[in-house]
């Protein structure tokens, strides 16, 4: 990988931060000032901004490779962009728009719910519906407009997307389907929120799967939507048989991945608390995993001292930039398991956390979205090639996938430079590894789950 002088880059991203800073407390505690004053520090303080994102971009690209980079990579900042102003807008239109669906989603929800329970309570005029014993209140976020504006957007990114693919116009069906979709499986969600509230638990119906319903309804509902749309020759057409190999290779690297997210999503929505059925979700990406095996041709198991190295530096940068607890909170472990099952359950989520985790992510992001990012056939591009917009993007998105965005984003540089350094795949799988050992570590030693379990 190129060098470049990176310290004097680094030295005014750290001296325009500090100036950052100073100039936000003023503009927010500084008092009252003259409309001129407000104006020129407001001016100063979105330059210093600027200043301070392009010195740490500076850091990591030379400023000479910018110009060949957005000429390579322009179309997709700006649609990237374009969706994050369109999911932004969509929610606003939303916002006003509530009001016209609420009544329908609460009589469709009446219908369904006298369906399944006999005490129904339904007062229209306040849109409360539910049972004798739990109730609830269609409000704005149970309208179902959000989800349809999130899917609105989601399917019209893939549209743009794979637009070299798919059969147009037709293909714009897709677009009144998702939004049908959304809508009546918020319907579902909602019946399905009261009945847990009514016969199982309030805490668990207004708790995990309040909180996680709908994420998990919307990315079930789009990837099913997408994943028909590519499969059926109604939208798709692209040749079925020359197709299948290469979609094949790129589902070994990244259903495993999706397998073990979507699954900790379904029974964690289940959950009050660290998610008993944990074990189910290894199963399932564990037999993922011995299906494809034979294509993971890319993944030689070698050992590397310098990729222990790595682990242990990301796990101090965890623990440096986890957030200061207030004294006395403390999260704790499992709770309500026999002996027998408390010691299954650490057994299942060591093994899942240390090696079944690493294994998939690194399939996903270092074997696969490292390479896809260079080329559409992923397989014709080496493991290990480097290339600036691939390490950028590629490990932004690894942080985005965790609560912890930024800890993520660095952790994904950090392996994927342990990818780069002898262009082996395992080598970062150990660095990965390394790093969830030691958290696991952590945890059990000091008592505070939090870092791992929560």
């Amino acid at each position: 990988m190129p060098e470049h002088a990176w310290r004097g880059y680094l030295a005014a991203h750290l001296a325009s931060f500090v100036g950052f800073t100073g100039v936000t407390w003023f503009l927010l505690e500084g008092g009252p000032r003259s409309w001129p004053a407000t104006i020129a520090l407001t001016v100063c303080w979105a330059c210093l901004g600027q200043a301070t994102l392009l010195a740490w971009v500076a850091c990591i690209i030379p400023p000479s490779h910018w110009l060949p980079l957005w000429h390579r990579w322009s179309a997709i900042f700006v649609a990237g962009t374009a969706v994050g102003l369109a999911g932004w807008i969509a929610g606003q239109f939303a916002s006003r728009l509530w009001e016209s669906l609420a009544a329908s989603t609460l009589w469709l929800v009446h219908d369904l719910l006298k369906q399944c329970a006999e005490d129904v309570v339904f007062v229209p005029a306040q849109r409360v519906i539910g049972t004798a014993t739990f109730q609830v209140e269609i409000g704005r976020p149970c309208s179902g407009f959000e989800g349809m504006g999130l899917m609105l957007v989601l399917i019209a990114s893939f549209l743009v997307i794979s637009r070299q693919v798919l059969r147009f116009p037709r293909a714009l069906w897709l677009l009144p389907l998702g939004c049908l979709l959304s809508y009546l499986g918020n319907v579902v969600r909602i019946v399905v929120v009261i009945w847990l509230g009514s016969h199982v638990s309030q805490d668990l119906a207004l708790g995990a799967f309040h909180s996680r319903a709908g994420l998990v309804f919307f990315l079930t509902e789009g990837f099913i939507l997408i994943a028909l749309a590519l499969r059926s020759s109604l939208f798709s057409a692209v040749d079925r048989q020359r197709g299948t190999a290469g979609w094949m290779a790129s589902e070994a690297y990244i259903c495993p991945l999706i397998a073990l997210v979507a699954t900790t999503l379904v029974t964690g929505a289940f959950s009050v608390g660290v998610d008993p059925l944990y074990p189910l979700a290894l199963i399932m990406t564990c037999g993922l995993l011995w299906w494809n095996r034979k294509s993971y041709v890319d993944l030689r198991w070698t050992f590397a001292p310098q990729s222990v190295a790595i682990g242990v530096a990301v796990f101090a940068l965890w623990i440096a930039l986890e957030p200061r607890k207030s004294v006395g909170i403390v999260a704790q472990g499992p709770v309500g398991f026999t002996e027998a099952g408390l010691l299954a359950w650490l057994l299942a989520r060591i093994f899942g956390t240390v090696l079944v985790t690493p294994l998939v992510e690194e399939l996903a992001f270092r074997g696969y979205l490292t390479r896809r990012l260079m080329a559409t056939d992923f397989q014709m591009v080496p493991i290990g090639k480097f290339s600036w917009p691939s390490f950028l993007i590629s490990s932004l998105l690894f942080g985005f996938l965790h609560e912890r965005w930024m800890a993520g984003t660095l952790a994904g540089l950090l392996y994927a430079l342990a990818l780069y350094r002898r262009r082996e795949l395992s080598d970062a799988l150990l660095a990965h590894a390394v790093t969830n050992g030691l958290i696991v570590a952590y945890a059990l030693t000091s008592g505070d789950w939090s870092l791992w379990v929560q």
